[in-house]
């Protein structure tokens, strides 16, 4: 069961319906748009094995962004160079094959093993553009029975041509409710009430980074303690070394920025205005040259 996004989610299931029924009134290039980490791939995923089955492997070409594990751009671009090595391992656990746009043109032409071909790329936005112009003769006129759909966190970085010649459905983060019983219903931090308030906080509507911070404690467990007496120390002002560890820790791993959004929250939502725009130029200086170590002392220095 999806939570939150409800009438998007429908709108969406709608035109899928249409596309695989063969009405001829179905859109056949959509873009569905929405913050990062809100579930916006995973909605659309399952939502296509349920109307391919086992042709969703065979007939799906799906298009994963790799930008955030690599910690680098990560764009699409119109053809690859030619390289002996046809899959390359980018990150542990994921083979990703460097395929271009025009790859992707030439797979659309390609006959289905079953009735439908699908195209499905994430963060459309990474487009070059080159790569959108050789993208939007295919956009304007598909083969019959072809699906494109795409994600996006930035349409304002798409062309106006490319924009023009999909539908567009928006998504937005979830509300703390909907996030608390998405979390609820995959036992997330059931047990640990104010852990999961904090992840709430930390989420900003964003089921991913809940689901991120809840896979690194089941990694390791001893970050459960880290971020529960963390918050101890920051509400106390007590302990500041321990807290500066535990900051550097959750840098560590690439979880610093979710938790100063939590605490940004937590600060807004008490009217602690001065601690809220400390965090907030905290932030702002992550985007910087600022060293992490002078970045912490910085926030501590005045919790």
């Amino acid at each position: 069961m999806f939570i939150g996004n409800q009438e998007n989610i429908k709108t969406l299931t709608k035109y899928l319906d249409m596309f695989f029924a063969g009405d001829t009134k179905a859109p056949h290039f959509l873009i569905i748009a929405g913050p990062q980490h809100i579930g916006k791939s995973s909605i659309i995923q399952e939502l296509l094995k349920e109307r391919m089955g086992n042709y969703f492997v065979t007939d799906t070409l799906q298009i994963r962004d790799f930008s955030e594990q690599l910690e680098k751009k990560h764009n699409l671009k119109v053809k690859t160079v030619p390289n002996a090595e046809t899959f390359k391992t980018l990150i542990r656990d994921h083979n990703y094959q460097d395929i271009g746009i025009r790859d992707v043109n030439a797979r659309l032409q390609q006959s289905a093993i079953g009735k439908h071909k699908v195209v499905f790329l994430e963060n459309i936005e990474r487009m070059i553009g080159e790569a959108s112009n050789a993208f939007l003769k295919t956009c304007e006129e598909p083969l019959p029975k072809r699906l494109i759909i795409t994600t996006t966190s930035n349409p304002t970085q798409l062309l106006e041509t490319i924009l023009s010649r999909a539908l567009m459905i928006k998504f937005n983060e979830l509300s703390d409710n909907e996030l608390s019983q998405r979390m609820s219903d995959k036992n997330i931090f059931t047990e640990n009430k104010e852990l999961k308030q904090l992840v709430i906080n930390m989420a900003m509507g964003k089921p991913w980074i809940a689901q991120r911070i809840y896979d690194l404690i089941e990694k390791e467990p001893e970050l459960e303690k880290t971020f529960t007496d963390l918050i101890h120390n920051l509400s106390t002002g007590k302990k500041r070394f321990f807290a500066h560890d535990a900051l550097k820790k959750l840098y560590k791993y690439g979880i610093l920025e979710a938790f100063i959004d939590g605490r940004i929250s937590y600060c807004v939502n008490n009217n602690m205005q001065e601690k809220w725009q400390r965090r907030l130029t905290t932030k702002k200086l992550m985007r910087t040259n600022v060293n992490t170590e002078n970045l912490l002392l910085y926030w501590l220095l005045d919790n």
